[in-house]
C-alpha cells in the first residue's frame, strides 16, 4: 500500500510542482508577470527575480511556464506582490553537465521554473499591490534591509541568511569559507536553527511564567512553552522559506513539542519516519534531493546514538553540577558534530566531491556561539523590529557573526582543510545508503556489522570507478579531454560555469582548468582542429570541414560543435556533433572501450526534459 501511495505521490508530485519548459531561447521579448520573491545579490549586482502568472510576448498560454526566473540589474520597483513588465531574453534552464551529475533543469521544473534569463530594461510596474500571498516575502524584504540598515556588507548578507534563508548576497569567499569548514549548514536553515529557535522561545518563555507565581504554580507553564516554541518554530520555518531541511526540523520540532504536551519522550526514530512520510507525500522529488538525504541521514544518526548512550548520560546529568554540566555540553557539542559530521559527509563526497576535514573543530566553536549569542540576538531583533529598537540585538547577533566568520576562514585556511575526491558511482551510493539504514535500524553488534561491511565495500569500489576520458558540453563549444589525472579543455572562456564542475567531478575543485595549449597536455592543435592519442585510441576535435576529411580514416572518435557528414566516415567510428548535443546534451567518452554516454539518453523521457 505504502508503494501504490508513494507511486502517486509522485506523479501528482509532478503535476502538482512541474511547468511546461522552454525548449529553445526566445527574446527580445515583452514580458508580464508578477514578482514571487526577489533575491538582492548585493552591491552593483542588481536582482534575481523570480516571475509567475506570465504572459510572454507571441506564446501560447498552455506552453507558457508556471514561473521564470530572470536576472535584473537595476532594483527599482522590484517588490514582491507587484506586477511588472520588462524586456528579456529567456533561456531553456541549463541540463547536467555530464551524465550522473547534479541535473539543474529537474531542480528549477519542480520549482515551478520552466525559464531562466535576464532583463535587457528596467522593470515597468504595472501594479504596485496585488492580493498575492506574498506576506512572507515582503517580511522578509522588510527584516533583510532591517538588518542591512544596522550592519556592514559582509556581516549583514550572513545575518540575513540567517534569519530570513537569504543567502544570495553573500560574498563567494565567506560561502567558500564556511562550506571548507564544515559550517555551511549554518546558513542553510535546517535542524540547528529551528531547534535553536524552539528552544530559545521554549526556555525564556518558561523562565518569564516561572517569574510570577500564581502562574507558576496554577499554569502548566511547561506545556504552554511548548505551544510557544512550536508556533515559533513554525512562523520561522515560512520566514526562511520553508526549504526541504526546515520542513523536517519543523515536523521534527514540532512532535518533540507535542510530545512534552503529552508528558511522553520526544526522542525517537518514529520522529524521523513521521516527518519523512510528511515530506515525501507532499514533496516526493526532495527523496533524490541532498538536503533531503543529509538532513534525514544525520537527525537518524544523532537520535540511535543518543538512544544508545542515554542511560549512561542521564546519569551523569543528575549528578553533574554546574561545571560538568557544562563540561557535558562541550562533549555533546563534539559528539553531534562527529556523528552528524561523519555520516554527512558520506553524502557531501557524493553530491559535492568533498569532506570538510576540520568540521568537528569549527563546530565546537561555532554551534556554541550561533546558539548562546547569534540566534538568541537574532531572535529579540525580530521581537523589537515592530518597534524600531532592533539595533542593539542586531549589533550583538553581527559581533557574533563576525566571530562566526572569523572562525570559518581560519578552519578553512588550515594546511588540507578540504578533501577532494573525483565523482563515486551510482554503486558505492547505493552501498552507502543501505549500510547506513541497516546500521540505524538493525540492532545488536552482528547487524551492525554486517551494514558496517556494506558502506565499506562501497567505499573500496570507488578507486575503480573510471572518469570519463573525454567530455563535451550540452553546446558543443566546450571539450574537456582527462589525460593522467589531470583535466584539460578546450577553451579558457567558454563556458566557465561547465569547466567549474568538470574540475569538481574529477576531483580539481578550486583550480583552475589548464587548457589544450598547455605544455602539459596530451592535445596538439592548429587551425583545423585537435588531436590526441589516449588509451590506445586517437581522439580528433574538428574545427573544420578540411580537418574532418584529413581525420576521418584516422581518428576513432570525431567530435565537432558543427554538424559533419557522419556517413562519410568507416563504420566503428564515433562520430559526435551538433545535432547530437542539441539532442542529448552533454556527452562522455571513455576511450579504451569506445563507450557513449549521454545526459538526454539517462534522464529518458521525463516531464522536465527536452524532447525534440
Amino acid at each position: 500500500m505504502l508503494a501504490a501511495l508513494g507511486f502517486m505521490a509522485a506523479q501528482m508530485g509532478t503535476k502538482t510542482y512541474g511547468t511546461p519548459v522552454l525548449v529553445k531561447s526566445i527574446g527580445p521579448v515583452d514580458v508580464a508577470g508578477r514578482i514571487e520573491s526577489v533575491d538582492d545579490l548585493g552591491g552593483k549586482d542588481g536582482a534575481r527575480v523570480v516571475l509567475t502568472d506570465l504572459v510572454i510576448e507571441r506564446m501560447e498560454a498552455e506552453g507558457t511556464p508556471k514561473k521564470i526566473r530572470l536576472r535584473f540589474r537595476k532594483t527599482e520597483g522590484l517588490k514582491a506582490g507587484a506586477r511588472i513588465e520588462t524586456l528579456a531574453k529567456i533561456e531553456p534552464p541549463s541540463g547536467a553537465v555530464m551524465p550522473g551529475s547534479y541535473d539543474f533543469r529537474r531542480h528549477l521544473f519542480f520549482q515551478g521554473i520552466g525559464g531562466v534569463g535576464f532583463s535587457l530594461t528596467a522593470a515597468t510596474v504595472l501594479e504596485d499591490e496585488t492580493d498575492a500571498p506574498v506576506f512572507f516575502e515582503r517580511l522578509r524584504t522588510k527584516i533583510d534591509a532591517a538588518i542591512k540598515a544596522q550592519a556592514g556588507a559582509v556581516t549583514g548578507a550572513i545575518m540575513s541568511a540567517l534569519i530570513t534563508g537569504e543567502r544570495a548576497a553573500i560574498d563567494p569567499a565567506d560561502d567558500d569559507a564556511m562550506r571548507d569548514s564544515g559550517l555551511y549548514h549554518l546558513l542553510s536553515i535546517s535542524g540547528t536553527h529551528v531547534t535553536m529557535v524552539a528552544g530559545v522561545l521554549f526556555f525564556f518563555a518558561r523562565f518569564f511564567m516561572a517569574c510570577v507565581p500564581w502562574v507558576a504554580l496554577h499554569w502548566p507553564i511547561k506545556k504552554i512553552a511548548a505551544v510557544i516554541a512550536m508556533a515559533g518554530a513554525v512562523f520561522y520555518v515560512f520566514l526562511a522559506g520553508a526549504e526541504v531541511p526546515a520542513q523536517r526540523a519543523m515536523l521534527t520540532t514540532s512532535l518533540i513539542m507535542a510530545a512534552i504536551m503529552l508528558d511522553r519522550s520526544p526522542f525517537s526514530l518514529r520522529l524521523v519516519a513521521f516527518s519523512a512520510l510528511v515530506v515525501l507525500a507532499f514533496a516526493p522529488f526532495s527523496l533524490v534531493g541532498v538536503s533531503f538525504q543529509m538532513s534525514f541521514a544525520a537527525v537518524a544518526a544523532l537520535i540511535c546514538f543518543f538512544e544508545w548512550i542515554r542511560p549512561w548520560w542521564m546519569m551523569w546529568y543528575a549528578r553533574a553540577g554546574f561545571v560538568r554540566k557544562s563540561f557535558m555540553y562541550v562533549i555533546a557539542v563534539c559528539l553531534t558534530s562527529v556523528i552528524a559530521g561523519g555520516v554527512t559527509g558520506l553524502f557531501s563526497l557524493y553530491h559535492f566531491q568533498s569532506f570538510a576535514v576540520y568540521g568537528v573543530l569549527s563546530n565546537m566553536m561555532a554551534v556554541p556561539l550561533t546558539g548562546i549569542v547569534i540566534m538568541p540576538a537574532a531572535i529579540v531583533a525580530l521581537f523589537l523590529m515592530p518597534l524600531g529598537l532592533e539595533a542593539f540585538p542586531l549589533s550583538v547577533m553581527e559581533w557574533g557573526t563576525v566571530w562566526m566568520l572569523a572562525i570559518a576562514h581560519w578552519a578553512g585556511g588550515l594546511d588540507g582543510a578540504v578533501v577532494h575526491v573525483r565523482q563515486w558511482g551510482g554503486m558505492t551510493f547505493a552501498c552507502l545508503c543501505i549500510g547506513i539504514v541497516l546500521f540505524l535500524l538493525w540492532e545488536g553488534w552482528r547487524g551492525k556489522a554486517v551494514a558496517a561491511g556494506i558502506v565499506a565495500l562501497g567505499l573500496l569500489i570507488t578507486p575503480f570507478t573510471r572518469f570519463p576520458d573525454v567530455v563535451v558540453s550540452q553546446s558543443g563549444e566546450l571539450v574537456g579531454v582527462y589525460a593522467e589525472g589531470r583535466m584539460y579543455v578546450s577553451s579558457g572562456r567558454k563556458e566557465k560555469f561547465a569547466a567549474e564542475n568538470w574540475m569538481r567531478l574529477a576531483g580539481q575543485a578550486g583550480e583552475r582548468p589548464e587548457t589544450f595549449a598547455a605544455k602539459s597536455s596530451p592535445v596538439a592543435c592548429d587551425d583545423d582542429g585537435c588531436r590526441a592519442a589516449l588509451r590506445g585510441r586517437n581522439l580528433s576535435i574538428v574545427a573544420s570541414r578540411k580537418g574532418f576529411y584529413e581525420d576521418c580514416s584516422w581518428a576513432d572518435v570525431m567530435i565537432a560543435a558543427e554538424p559533419l557528414p557522419k556517413d562519410e566516415c568507416r563504420e566503428g567510428k564515433i562520430v559526435l556533433h551538433l545535432y547530437d548535443f542539441k539532442d542529448r546534451g552533454a556527452h562522455t567518452v571513455y576511450l579504451e572501450d569506445l563507450r557513449v554516454r549521454s545526459v538526454g539518453a539517462e534522464n529518458g523521457h521525463r516531464p522536465w526534459t527536452i524532447a525534440r
